[in-house]
């Protein structure tokens, strides 16, 4: 009796491993779609816009100044020094005083084959107010400097200059400036500038008003980086699930089922500006990712599988029952086939509903199997009912997100300690104290 046991135990161990396999190849199969998602979202924004992110306003401003050199020569008498004029320019790049960026986003699914990506077109105001720089800027002046100001040039990179929809409109000091391609600073190359050839530099300080309104197409994600001493930001969408990150969070945020409103709020202290800085941003995410869903179900798929065979092996023991490794294997089968059910069906439909419909299928065949296999009815309900009371848990462990690993420790100790408690008088040698 003892030597059949511990046969009949290397068999069920064995199946379960051979059962590792068609879970392995079914997440496999998840991440291979994955992929095949990541293509259509990239294929979708190479055919509008990618990732979004406005940087600036920044003013560009050309000096020439005209100074005395001393030279020296030399002739007969010895050797004579005197002065001439000499030219060189001076590049100043001014970041705004205060600039304000007020958006809004209106959203909508794109889809490609069976794959979809949020796509935002954003209308945006940029306002704010430089001070004019001085000779006080420039470094190290020569003798009798003669300074002249050149046209200021305002430039406001674009992540993906191809989501530029429409004509640019930038304002400074009430001119209206001649939109052009590309930015003017080496921070960003993609954008736009404007010169301001009607606002005139005299070296004294003053305040350049200014307002740039653009409108722009991206791919789920929109950032905008803080240049300036004071900079804020007001960004709203018809988006419901935004996702906050980037270098600075939102100091307020209103998420509801209509869509998000954030306000953000830094200064030059606590930002660096840079082309690589994130900035304010914002991802625009899908509410349930049934890819990232079915790959965390399936790691339970090995779990589903050893409390059906343990199960089994218990019941086996306790009414005298033989049940063959085929039939273990099939339903083992059976509910690995589950979770490839229910990756396929979250394809086409909401992931609760697919979620439902996959486990109502895999219960009820194995109810039927078990019917005949355990010689009852009864036994067959009983067993289904447990078996969907373990999907019901799954499921609700799936949707806890920031709980899944505490609920998923408590479930399976739960499990545990009815299996230890439900054995603990039974002779695995053979008799039932």
């Amino acid at each position: 009796m003892k030597n059949a046991l511990l046969v009949k135990c290397a068999i069920v161990a064995v199946l379960g491993l051979v059962l590792w396999f068609p879970l392995m190849m079914i997440e496999n199969t998840i991440q291979e779609r994955t992929r095949y998602r990541e293509e259509a979202v990239q294929a979708i924004a190479a055919s509008s816009a990618g990732e979004q992110k406005l940087w600036g306003p920044v003013l560009t401003i050309t000096v020439e100044e005209e100074f005395d050199e001393t030279v020296s020569g030399w002739i007969k008498s010895g050797t004579v020094a005197g002065t001439t004029r000499k030219t060189r320019k001076h590049m100043l790049q001014v970041i705004p005083s205060a600039v304000d960026l007020k958006g809004h986003m209106e959203v909508e699914r794109r889809k490609l084959g069976l794959f979809s990506t949020p796509v935002f077109e954003l209308n945006a105001t940029l306002s704010g107010h430089y001070v004019a720089p001085t000779a006080k800027d420039l470094p190290g002046l020569g003798p009798n400097a003669r300074l002249k100001w050149g046209a200021p040039v305002l430039s406001v990179g674009v992540g993906d200059a191809r989501g530029i929809a429409g004509a640019p409109v930038a304002m400074l000091a009430g001119s209206t400036l001649a939109i052009e391609g590309g930015s003017e600073v080496k921070d960003f190359e993609g954008g736009f500038h404007g010169v301001a050839g009607n606002v005139h530099l005299d070296g004294s300080a003053k305040t350049l008003p200014f307002t740039v309104t653009v409108r722009l197409v991206g791919t789920s994600v929109f950032g905008f980086v803080p240049v300036g001493e004071v900079v804020t930001a007001n960004l709203s969408s018809n988006w419901p699930h935004p996702s906050f990150g980037g270098d600075f969070l939102p100091r307020t945020r209103s998420v509801q089922n209509t869509g998000f409103n954030a306000q953000w709020g830094t200064t030059a202290l606590a930002s660096n500006g840079g082309a690589t800085a994130q900035g304010f941003q914002v991802r625009l995410i899908e509410p349930v990712d049934v890819y990232q869903q079915a790959t965390r179900s399936v790691k339970y798929g090995f779990l589903f599988i050893a409390l059906s065979f343990a199960a089994f092996f218990v019941f086996e023991q306790l009414k005298n029952l033989r049940i063959h490794p085929i039939q273990y294997l099939l339903v083992g089968l059976a509910q690995a086939v589950f979770f490839l059910l229910l990756t396929s069906l979250s394809e086409h439909m909401a992931f609760a509903v697919a979620y439902g419909v996959s486990a109502t299928a895999s219960v009820v065949l194995v109810g039927i199997y078990l019917a005949s296999v355990l010689r009852g009815a009864s036994r067959a309900v009983g067993f289904s009912t447990a078996m969907g009371t373990l999907y019901a848990a799954l499921f609700g462990i799936l949707q806890s997100e920031q709980n899944a690993l505490l609920l998923g420790s408590v479930l399976m100790f739960l499990l545990l300690a009815a299996v230890m408690l439900g054995t603990r008088k039974v002779d695995w040698y053979g008799q039932v104290t």
